[in-house]
């Protein structure tokens, strides 16, 4: 069984998956899937062509600082990014789906732009981590020392939250203490492997 697992920037959809990790769960976590994508040779030859050799450096390996403060300040060659990468991406969780949607064993596809993108189709079910936007824009600027501005900027690229609440399975309130998220967590966990494999998560909201 696949879950996909998504949210904001600083909603802790992170947290959700290293406790889901920690009581045995695979997690295939999109941003490490993409990082090994973007380092390929067959990437780097499309972004040096499609968007310039300034992102290549002398070791050969992408200049990823560079390049993500480019594409967030430029919308053209952040589309051109994700037309590279997306696919691959992608493609990746096809594949992976085809092994683990039938089982009965629970696996997470961590995927921060999973809607985005359009992987949901790849997933048994959705988890959304939810976050009162206030205290989301506060944990992020205390996490990455980010302005607002461009905390703001990088939920503009994002599906906005209220879409993403009505695409959700199953909802997690992050806006308590850790404690109270790993109960969430490990609660919903307990019953989905408890109740019916096809009929999981009655309950929408954790």
């Amino acid at each position: 069984m696949i879950l996909g697992l998504t949210g904001g920037i600083g909603s802790g959809k992170s947290t959700v998956s290293k406790i889901l990790g920690s009581i045995g769960i695979k997690i295939f976590d999109a941003d490490v899937i993409a990082k090994d994508i973007l380092e390929t040779e067959e990437t780097k030859k499309e972004i040096e062509k499609k968007l310039g050799k300034k992102f290549i450096t002398d070791k050969n390996l992408i200049d990823k600082d560079y390049l993500k403060k480019e594409v967030f300040n430029d919308s053209k060659k952040l589309k051109i990014l994700n037309s590279i990468i997306h696919p691959k991406v992608k493609k990746y969780y096809e594949n992976l789906s085809k092994e683990f949607f039938d089982k009965k064993e629970i696996v997470v596809f961590d995927i921060p732009l999973l809607f985005e993108v359009g992987l949901e189709g790849f997933c048994n079910k959705v988890i959304v981590v939810d976050i009162d936007y206030k205290l989301q824009l506060d944990r992020v600027r205390k996490r990455d020392n980010l302005s607002p501005e461009f905390i703001k900027k990088i939920l503009e690229k994002q599906m906005p939250r209220e879409e993403k609440l009505k695409k959700a399975d199953i909802i997690i309130e992050n806006n308590g203490s850790l404690e109270e998220l790993e109960n969430k967590v490990l609660n919903l966990i307990e019953r989905i492997r408890e109740e019916k494999y096809e009929n999981c998560c009655p309950s929408r909201k954790y």
